[in-house]
């Protein structure tokens, strides 16, 4: 999950730096993956759903 995975030529490691960065116009931004209501019950649910070890796993995306 995640990471660069580019080229590693100096040219595509500046255009992924650009599209990471929010004061540039590259800026690609990203989605928040959890959009829940925040709350401690909530929180907790959203991390056991994501803990193998628990019950309420499920699973990878």
């Amino acid at each position: 999950m995640g990471g660069y995975l580019g080229t590693g030529t100096q040219a595509d490691k500046d255009n992924h730096a650009d599209q990471c960065n929010p004061n540039n116009p590259k800026y690609a931004g990203h989605k928040k993956g959890y959009t829940g209501t925040g709350t401690k019950s909530d929180l907790d649910n959203h991390a056991n759903q994501l803990n193998p070890n628990n019950s309420k796993y499920k699973g990878g995306k």
